[in-house]
């Protein structure tokens, strides 16, 4: 599961939360230079290695994590039927509405960004 802003990137019955073609903010230089980098170097050590000492080598690496700050609570005054149908789009989808209103707002921000 890969996260992108604290948002999940899980199928929920079948569909994503994000569209085919949409894709994911680019990471900085340092970190993606750091992890081709450590990427290379997983390449050469396991070139020559059998499927059982692959298997064995990831069994004990350490999972990625990437910190970022907590997140925010933010307060909305909202039209009722506008979180009603909030709430049935997002059971539809199979994810909470919070969140979907989080993803919608994520992906608002990233298109502005892009015109500006």
């Amino acid at each position: 599961m890969a996260l992108c802003y604290g948002i999940s990137y899980v199928k929920f019955h079948q569909e994503s939360l994000f569209e085919k073609d949409q894709e994911m903010s680019p990471l900085p230089d340092n970190l993606r230079n750091r992890l081709k980098k450590e990427a290379g170097e997983w390449d050469a050590a396991v070139a020559g290695e059998s499927p059982e000492a692959v298997q064995r080598l990831l069994d004990e690496a350490e999972p990625f994590k990437v910190l970022r700050p907590p997140r925010q609570p933010v307060s909305l005054r909202l039209d009722p039927f506008d979180i009603s149908m909030l709430k049935r789009i997002a059971r539809k989808k199979g994810i909470p509405y919070t969140q979907l209103v989080a993803t919608w707002l994520h992906e608002r921000i990233e298109q502005e960004k892009r015109e500006v």
